[in-house]
């Protein structure tokens, strides 16, 4: 078992080639293997034995996933979860502290504190709802997709200067959902990076939809994923388009950016002044790949190219 859902839909647990049937249960009995097991990026549970449980709904969820949802219950029929009893409340002294000595509209970081997915109901309530933070540090923690669906809900009607999610595996699922929250007409940011947060190329359709509506002279960092060539051109034809006003884009680490992917770029130097700089260092070009690169970058004249 796992406490994340996302986690389930990654081919290592049931795979994707056919329909899945997920059981979500309640209960006060599982316990965390963390520690003992390989899987070191998933909060792994086991679930004790003798435990009983009974069905209390169902729904179907992305993907066509059926979704089962179990409650734990006593000897005598009743739950021994009870829905109707109020949940205590997650806290996170540490974090709570950090953000109220804050002032509005000040730059929260939060880098590095082993932030798990709860812990963003805190940052949306303190660090977006009350301080209206428009510069947000949340590199290096351990958000999943569900918090970056957290995060999300609260995007739609506010500007951010700067978002940072680098070296967390919020994967496509979390990109999505952060796309779907800033390209609304209302919301908006300057600097968006998702280095090191495990996208793909579905990831890079996402995320043009969202260029495409956003008005602002963006800066979008997605250094060290698994983008191909096909995420290239997906994002560079939105670049290219009449509304966009991307100005710089860095794909480096990419292993999979091939040549393939050289024409399409030198085409997009040329295609609109806003668009500056891109950096592709470390991606899987040949030597006269770089060397073409460079050459349409000189011929520009004022772009920067880092290959």
């Amino acid at each position: 078992m796992t406490s994340s859902f996302d986690a389930l839909q990654s081919p290592m647990y049931l795979g994707r080639e056919e329909a899945q049937t997920v059981f979500s249960i309640e209960t006060k009995y599982g316990k965390s293997i963390r520690e003992h097991s390989h899987v070191q990026n998933d909060d792994e549970i086991i679930l004790l034995p003798g435990v009983t449980v009974k069905v209390v709904g169902s729904s179907k969820g992305e993907d066509g996933i059926q979704i089962v949802q179990l409650r734990e219950i006593g000897p005598d029929g009743g739950n021994l979860v009870n829905s109707s009893s109020p949940i205590e409340e997650y806290h996170n002294p540490n974090l709570e502290r950090i953000i109220r000595s804050l002032g509005k509209r000040e730059h929260l970081v939060l880098e590095s504190m082993n932030l798990n997915d709860q812990d963003m109901e805190i940052v949306v309530k303190l660090g977006l709802i009350e301080k209206n933070c428009g510069t947000i540090d949340l590199c290096n923690n351990m958000i999943t997709s569900v918090g970056a669906s957290i995060l999300a809900q609260v995007l739609p009607g506010r500007y951010f200067f700067c978002l940072k999610l680098d070296g967390n595996r919020i994967l496509d699922a979390g990109v999505q959902s952060l796309a779907k929250g800033l390209g609304t007409d209302s919301g908006a940011v300057k600097i968006l990076n998702l280095n090191s947060v495990g996208m793909s190329d579905a990831g890079c359709e996402y995320l043009a939809e969202m260029l495409q509506r956003n008005p602002y002279n963006m800066y979008l960092t997605l250094n060290d994923n698994d983008i191909s060539d096909r995420g290239v051109r997906i994002l560079l034809e939105t670049i290219m388009s009449p509304d966009c006003n991307t100005s710089l884009l860095t794909l480096s680490g990419n292993k999979r950016i091939t040549d393939a992917s050289v024409d399409i770029i030198c085409s997009s130097m040329f295609a609109r002044h806003y668009f500056l700089q891109m950096h592709v260092r470390n991606c899987g070009f040949s030597s006269a790949g770089k060397e073409k690169l460079q050459l349409a970058a000189q011929q520009r004249g004022g772009f920067i190219i880092y290959v």
